[in-house]
């Protein structure tokens, strides 16, 4: 099989217009056995092809019908932290003052 023209991290990241931490986790997601040559990657088409349909496929519906995942919260309390919270509350509550008289 030849190989075709090699490229560098450099020009994958002018490429695809990412930048180096971008790159590297889409390699780490979509190339697990990726050409390394000491901190760098090597590439060749078929790489930067994967890498494509694999950041066209983890975007929204409207770029390819990837799938849509929600991250974080709504603001309210879970039941497990309304719960700690009160007994955040019980365990930090000042005593009141007992007056000693003479």
């Amino acid at each position: 099989m030849p190989i075709d023209t090699v490229l560098t991290t450099a020009d994958v990241m002018a490429r695809l217009r990412v930048s180096r931490k971008t790159l590297y986790g889409l390699v780490a997601k979509h190339l697990p056995n990726a050409a390394r040559v000491g901190r760098d990657y090597r590439f060749i088409e078929a790489d930067i092809v994967t890498i494509f349909c694999g950041m066209r496929s983890s975007c929204d519906s409207t770029c390819g019908g990837g799938r849509i995942t929600t991250v974080g919260s709504s603001g309210g309390q879970t039941p497990k932290a309304t719960k700690s919270g009160n007994l955040q509350k019980l365990l930090t509550k000042r005593r009141p003052k007992v007056s000693v008289s003479n």
